[in-house]
């Protein structure tokens, strides 16, 4: 038995593990990162609102308040300046409907209780008939 002693205790070294020391636990960097300035918004100003909410979506009216179309979407330009919008018109329930641009400067935009009122005064459902369909360029951009 006292053979087989020194190489029992050398497989019980080698298979125990080794007693633990009290060592510090690694220091984590605790520095903040730090937030660019004029980056971000921390939350919607009186003067702002969201187009997705308000504008793409929208009825738009005449002179004479009848609704001549639908905001679709918006068109963004050079600098991603908002150049204009595109105006759903005809059609039912988007069937059939057909897209023309309109620019952002021809809309009169207007606030009535809270809501955000769109208005092309210069345009009646005669001259929409007229107006070619808005052609999109032939790549698209990809998400």
């Amino acid at each position: 038995m006292s053979r087989w002693l020194p190489a029992l205790l050398l497989t019980a070294a080698l298979v125990l593990p080794a007693p633990a020391h009290a060592q510090d636990p690694p220091k984590q960097e605790t520095a903040k990162a730090t937030i660019p300035p004029n980056t971000f918004f921390k939350g919607q100003t009186s003067s702002q609102y969201l187009a997705a909410e308000q504008l793409i979506g929208a009825k738009v009216t005449n002179k004479d308040g009848q609704t001549i179309g639908t905001i679709s979407d918006l068109i963004v330009g050079a600098g991603d300046k908002i150049d204009g919008v595109l105006l759903s018109v005809g059609g039912v329930l988007g069937v059939g409907d057909k897209k023309i641009g309109v620019r952002l400067g021809a809309l009169k935009l207007s606030r009535a209780d809270g809501k955000l009122a769109v208005s092309l005064p210069s345009v009646s459902k005669e001259i929409l008939g007229t107006v070619p369909a808005y052609e999109k360029a032939g790549a698209t951009l990809k998400k």
